[in-house]
């Protein structure tokens, strides 16, 4: 009896387990169309006021589609199925906390894009789109403590903005 007891809840154990639908982040079903399985993106401009945040920002938007796996990275632009081009169109801070002595505490930074992903195979525009995003970011009388949070936070808005260009490239969403 105590043998029946352990293999119905082997058996009911494993039919849990292989139903709950658990599967690795980036593996899952994709919307893209089966034609589509490879993505170049080229160095996007940098229109901005701020020198330089497209080098950073465009390696974090590579690596987002090496992690996630669903398109297959590649420099040739020529060869790739998709290619997905942009211009960071504005960048400003904004001071949003002040302490007593009026000076500020707390920092918003933006970023502003416009990101173009063309169908090479079936030479359409696949994704057109205006994108913007805000982080904030603390400050205080160290000069280079505020400079780092500043650093940190452009870090965080390149990451969010790729994972969300990577959402809407596989997922239309």
């Amino acid at each position: 009896m105590n043998t029946h007891k352990t293999v119905w809840l082997s058996l009911l154990l494993s039919l849990t387990l292989w139903g709950c639908g658990y599967q690795m982040a980036g593996r899952g079903a994709s919307q893209l169309p089966p034609h589509l399985q490879t993505i170049a993106i080229p160095l996007f401009e940098n229109n901005s006021s701020e020198p330089v945040i497209q080098r950073p920002f465009t390696e974090a938007l590579r690596r987002a589609f090496i992690t996630d796996g669903r398109l297959r990275l590649v420099n040739d632009k020529a060869g790739a199925d998709l290619v997905m081009t942009g211009t960071l169109t504005k960048y400003w801070v904004r001071a949003v906390a002040f302490n007593v002595f009026d000076v500020a505490t707390e920092y918003w930074v933006y970023l502003e894009m416009d990101v173009l992903v063309h169908d090479q195979v079936e030479n359409k525009v696949y994704l057109k789109q205006k994108l913007k995003i805000r982080w904030d970011y603390v400050a205080d009388s160290r000069v280079a403590f505020t400079e780092a949070s500043r650093q940190e936070a452009l870090v965080q808005t390149y990451r969010v903005m790729s994972q969300r260009l990577v959402s809407l490239v596989n997922d239309k969403f």
